[in-house]
């Protein structure tokens, strides 16, 4: 039992003793009493104060006796008591306390966090509040407290992104057409700037370009890059991670370098070129507003000094907007120990829990495999947040160059894609599976051991065997977890790389596979706690970035390529662009609806439901189809389901901007080549509907309205909230669980 009396007379003998400060640390602990009465209960969730459980008699008895004293042994005590050693007393377990019937103190749980005596510093700590037993302990078993606690804040904090000390004619210089022709690059007329870096040395920039290393080595992005004629393209928006440029020892050996530009390099600098690079990229910060200025840096963050690359800023220092990539030690030391290529190619799958990191390490991954294979294979899995299409689609695609930026800045034609039509698969599990076996199956026959083992290009690398790489969806409990364990059935992953779940994301992994042999465990790359975007707008900016991209023509449908935008257009909004006209009799099969409440729409209201509508364009083999009886323009039946993913293919996203009052006319917009849309002959629509970015004219301002018409009478906007029981969408949640399910 704790002895109140001791207590009691320390504090007096402090008050009447004057004391002399000791400037020496003391280290003093307190042993909590073992009195079974005082121990809490295991199956106790709180806590009782003494004044609570206490008797009547007792408590009145207690008030009595300590009536007209001012002081109380469990106020907070005077800085000089805390400080010297002999003024302490040392509280012990006396279970004669107990027999003597001083139960004043019974139920008061002394706990170490709240009494340990601080030693005394220079820096006066905050007066808090003294104890009281009228307040309850703070107890880790209370989960209303758990829940009510958040984490302190972080405080901004300044990292230094770029060492490199740019010095004109020392370290940088500017290369004209005659530089660029004696070191192998085409006369493009673009402007250029070569860089020697020291060893060790992190240069970090935000905007576009393109590099090549002449010299050297650099890692950017977790790949290291070695000297060669190849140019690489980046994207550095304020939005992800800023790559950052590190020189690293090389033994390769150099290209040839000319005299002039030779001899302002020593042999153990790295030497490397910064292009100018034109994609019109920059346009997609008119469209969506949300984006404005993130190819441009905060003016605290950049230098004065100038590359002389168009679009290039050079950024020092890394605050809160602004986050450099770090590749986690436990990534690096998996990338490290990947076995070496066999016979048939490896598939490698990517599993963890939402805002863990892994589309980032899909790309540091797939970037790794382009250092060892000419192509990549890449299997979309995750409805949400997609790498090359746009959300709601399982998608196959082909990669030959490193992925250096954000996946808006790289949209791509896939080799084979299943349209969804929604950011989750709840509404639809068994196609979303059917999708995923579609497309494993169409890499195991086709594109594992291709046809075209070569690509153009005359390298070491390998060119007969392809890998794949599936980067699976975040949601990884319930039906997730059942999703997860099917995708493991249909794939049969030989390597795969779980990210443990954050600490702020309890979640329950599922079992992955029977072996674990293969399975590498990685740490969740850290996540601001207040990302400046959203999932919703990353989906936005890239659904907006596919409708105004430029694909290359589509190649032969024998030769697996990659298929990735080289520029934009946004000099016109979506309202503005000549769109499609599409006669529904003669080039539309069938029209489908999927999701939730598709099956109630009838024949009569499919018009309406396609009017400024994303549709996919899904291809069929012949006889694929049921035959729709004629009835109406528009070729619908109620009710019938999505074309199997066994027998079809999306070709790509279109948005119908309009169509006829009689419904016979559709005017279409979508970037899809015109080699590919002869064949796509079936409408598939979905949950997701174009983000209203995307029918804002940007060109003019808001009082002017969209396209010259008022804002108050342009069709499919609201500017007010809805009113009315159904106005809204609802929400619902789905997150809520009992005690006993935590």
């Amino acid at each position: 039992m704790l002895s109140a009396v001791a207590a009691r007379k320390a504090a007096q003998a402090a008050k009447q003793t004057p004391l002399t400060p000791d400037t020496t640390a003391q280290n003093v602990t307190y042993k909590q009493a073992e009195s079974p009465s005082i121990r809490p209960s295991p199956s106790s969730t709180k806590r009782k104060p003494s004044s609570q459980s206490a008797p009547a008699a007792k408590r009145k008895k207690k008030k009595s006796q300590e009536k007209g004293k001012t002081a109380r042994y469990f106020q907070e005590p005077s800085a000089d008591f805390i400080q010297v050693d002999q003024d302490v007393i040392a509280i012990e377990s006396d279970d004669s306390d107990v027999e003597q019937g001083d139960d004043s103190l019974d139920d008061i749980d002394f706990s170490i966090a709240e009494f340990r005596p601080k030693v005394a510093s220079s820096t006066v700590p905050p007066t808090q509040r003294a104890w009281s037993p009228s307040v309850p302990v703070a107890d880790s078993s209370d989960e209303e407290d758990d829940e009510e606690m958040t984490p302190l804040p972080i405080a901004e904090e300044t990292d230094v992104l770029s060492t490199f000390q740019p010095i004109r004619d020392q370290n940088v210089f500017a290369l004209d057409s005659t530089d660029m022709v004696s070191l192998g690059y085409a006369d493009e007329g673009l402007s250029a700037t070569m860089v020697v870096l020291q060893p060790g040395d992190t240069l970090s920039f935000i905007g576009v370009y393109r590099f090549s290393v002449i010299q050297g080595s650099i890692t950017v992005l977790g790949t290291t890059f070695h000297p060669a004629i190849t140019t690489h393209n980046v994207f550095a928006p304020r939005s992800s991670p800023v790559p950052v440029i590190r020189a690293a020892t090389s033994t390769s050996t150099p290209l040839s370098i000319p005299v002039h530009l030779k001899a302002r390099a020593q042999p153990n600098e790295t030497v490397i070129v910064l292009h100018e690079l034109r994609t019109n990229v920059h346009g997609l910060e008119r469209i969506c507003g949300n984006f404005e200025g993130v190819f441009r840096p905060l003016r605290r963050q950049t230098t004065n000094f100038e590359f002389g690359v168009p679009g290039l800023s050079m950024v020092t220092e890394s605050l809160k907007n602004v986050r450099p990539f770090r590749l986690p030690p436990s990534w690096a030391a998996v990338l490290c120990s990947l076995p070496e290529p066999q016979e048939m190619a490896d598939t490698y799958l990517i599993q963890g829990s939402k805002k863990s990191g892994k589309s980032t390490f899909a790309r540091t991954l797939t970037n790794q495999l382009l250092s060892k294979y000419q192509r990549v294979a890449f299997l979309e899995c995750d409805l949400g947040q997609s790498e090359f299409t746009p959300g709601g689609m399982v998608a196959l695609n082909m990669v030959e160059s490193p992925l250096l930026g954000p996946p808006f800045t790289h949209p791509s034609l896939p080799i084979t894609a299943h349209y969804i039509g929604a950011t989750s698969p709840k509404s639809s599990p068994s196609h979303y599976l059917a999708a995923i076996q579609a497309c494993v199956q169409n890499y195991r026959l086709d594109i594992r051991t291709p046809i075209d083992n070569s690509t153009g290009i005359e390298d070491n690398l390998i060119n007969d065997s392809i890998p794949l790489v599936i980067n699976t969806m975040g949601w990884t409990k319930g039906l997730g977890a059942d999703l997860l364990i099917k995708i493991h059935e249909i794939a049969q992953p030989s390597q795969i790389f779980e990210i443990e779940a954050p600490v702020f994301d309890d979640w329950m992994q599922p079992t992955s596979a029977p072996s674990r042999e293969h399975v590498h465990l990685l740490k969740p790359i850290p996540q601001p706690q207040n990302p400046v975007y959203s999932a919703t707008d990353i989906r936005t900016i890239s659904l907006l970035s596919y409708f105004h991209a430029i694909f290359p023509t589509a190649p032969q449908s024998d030769t697996y390529r990659q298929l990735t935008a080289t520029s934009w257009n946004t000099s016109l909004p979506l309202c503005a662009q000549a769109p499609y006209e599409v006669q529904t009799s003669t080039a539309i099969d069938q029209v489908v609806l999927t999701g939730a409440g598709a099956e109630d729409v009838v024949a009569d209201q499919v018009a309406t439901a396609l009017n400024v509508a994303l549709v996919g364009l899904v291809s069929c083999e012949p006889g694929a189809l049921d035959t729709i009886l004629p009835g109406t323009s528009i070729p619908y039946a109620q009710g019938v389901s999505a074309p199997s993913p066994m027998s079809s293919t999306c070709q790509g996203l279109a948005l119908i901007r309009s169509l006829s009052p009689q419904g016979d006319v559709l005017h279409v917009l979508t970037p899809t080549p015109p080699a590919l849309l002869c064949d796509a002959r079936v409408l598939v629509k979905g949950e997701m509907e174009l983000p209203v970015w995307g029918m804002l004219d940007f060109r003019s301002k808001p009082e002017e309205g969209v396209a010259g018409v008022d804002m108050s009478k342009v069709p499919f906007l609201q500017w007010e909230r809805a009113r009315g029981i159904g106005a809204e969408k609802r929400k619902v949640r789905r997150n809520l669980m009992r005690r006993g399910q935590m």
